[in-house]
This record gives C-alpha cells, structure tokens and sequence, in this order.
C-alpha cells in the first residue's frame, strides 16, 4: 500500500493505490495493519517495475544522490513533497483514513527535512528539531558529540522547523496534524471496520468508506491538481443522518 499511494501521488491516479488496498489478504480479527508514509528507512519501491519505479523517482526523487539501493528514495516526506503544505495535508489525511493503525516518523508531524549529505539512511536520522535553539534543544552537547549534525540551513533548519514556533502557530502544520489525530481517536470505525472501495468515475479520486458495529464513515481524496466535485448520491451516501467531521475547507 505505501508503495502504491507514491505511485498514485507521482501519477495523480488513485488505481494504484485503490488495486493494492484490494490486494490485502484477509486479516485475523486480533490482528491489524500498521499504515505509514515514511519510517526510520528509506521509502522502498522495490515491489514496483522499473517503469513505475521510475515514474515516482521523477516526481519526489529526480537527483541521484536522493536514491538508495536503486530501490528507494533516502528522503523526508516534506522535502519529498517540496514543502507543499495541501500535499502534506493530503498524505497525513490519506494515512489516517486507511483502516489499520498510523504511524508517523518522529518530526513529520512538523515538516523536518533531511540531509543527504550524510551517507545512506542517515539522511533521515538527524536530530528532532525540538526549539530554534543551540542544536534545536535536541542536546546541551557540543556539535561534534551530537551522533548526527542537526539540520540547520535552508527551509528545513532547526531555526525555521521545530516545535516550540509550530506550536506557538495556530496554523502550523503540527497543530493541524494533532486535529486530525485527535479526530482519529473519535472514529473507531478505520480502525476496526471493514473497507469498502467506492468508485468515483474520476481516475484522480479516491473515494472509500470503513463499515463497523459502530458505524459507517466515508472518505474522498482528490489525489490531482484540479479541482473535482462528485454528488453525495454518487457516493452512496443516505440523505439523513449524513455530517462532516473532517475537511480542508
């Protein structure tokens, strides 16, 4: 599924995406899956043909050095995504629809960059930006005792990205993902429901819904640049009792 929601993203398609979330085998009722965007890796592609490979290097990983293995992309969501701020919002929302359990990499939730200076993996191993203070209040240490070098040039610098500024922003990225994660917590239904892939006719769009004893919650994402509207009968969705709980607008 991971590989398959880049490859959708670089092609603005939701086929992708929607064929792998069909392809999951039956799950036992104890057991869950464990949905993420980016982890401690780099984000592997290794289950795409080369011509699909490559579709997603070109949009989120067009340099060389941004590449491991010849499999993967040794970068940050944010930096991947070249800071754009409704295509964070769309990933983080499309991680957190999908039935299972989310994880998110310490520092997404506030748009950390990474460093490909730093050999393989490591690039994505830089210290938590904590405050835009010496070391981004990750360590009193000096630099050179630090086990990586914190981020601290550019767009992505500790100076510009860390917690204590996002959280003195109303509209920073860190609280808007903690209104999502705490609208998470209120919709057992993703967590525990059954998926069910509603088509849309619109090749950009995902549309899908999560069926459990506690109900019934339905979720549309428009994976391109234009705008797209559908009608809630499209959609299958009943006249009565029918309330938004979660939007960009």
């Amino acid at each position: 599924v991971n590989q398959h929601l880049f490859l959708s993203l670089a092609c603005e398609n939701a086929g992708p995406l929607k064929d792998a979330l069909k392809k999951l085998p039956a799950r036992h009722h104890n057991n869950q899956w464990l949905n993420f965007l980016r982890h401690h890796d780099e984000l592997s592609l290794q289950l795409l043909d080369d011509g699909k490979k490559n579709k997603v290097f070109e949009s989120f990983a067009p340099q060389k050095k941004m590449r491991i293995y010849d499999r993967g992309i040794r970068r940050r969501l944010a930096p991947m995504l070249g800071g754009d701020r409704r295509q964070l919002e769309l990933c983080y929302s499309l991680l957190f629809s999908l039935p299972g359990v989310p994880l998110l990499r310490y520092g997404d939730e506030i748009g950390m960059g990474d460093d490909l200076s730093l050999d393989g993996r490591k690039s994505v191993h830089t210290p938590m930006q904590w405050s835009p203070s010496r070391n981004g209040g990750f360590s009193a240490a000096k630099e050179n005792k630090l086990p990586l070098p914190v981020i601290s040039e550019g767009q992505y610098g500790f100076k510009e990205v860390n917690v204590l500024s996002a959280q003195r922003d109303a509209l920073s990225l860190l609280n808007w993902v903690e209104q999502l994660v705490s609208t998470r917590k209120q919709c057992p239904e993703i967590g525990t429901g059954e998926l069910e892939i509603i088509d849309t006719n619109h090749p950009a769009m995902l549309a899908h819904a999560c069926h459990s004893p506690e109900g019934k919650i339905f979720f549309v994402h428009n994976l391109s640049a234009d705008e797209i509207s559908i009608s809630k009968k499209k959609l299958g969705l009943p006249e009565a009792s029918v309330f938004e709980i979660f939007s960009n607008d």
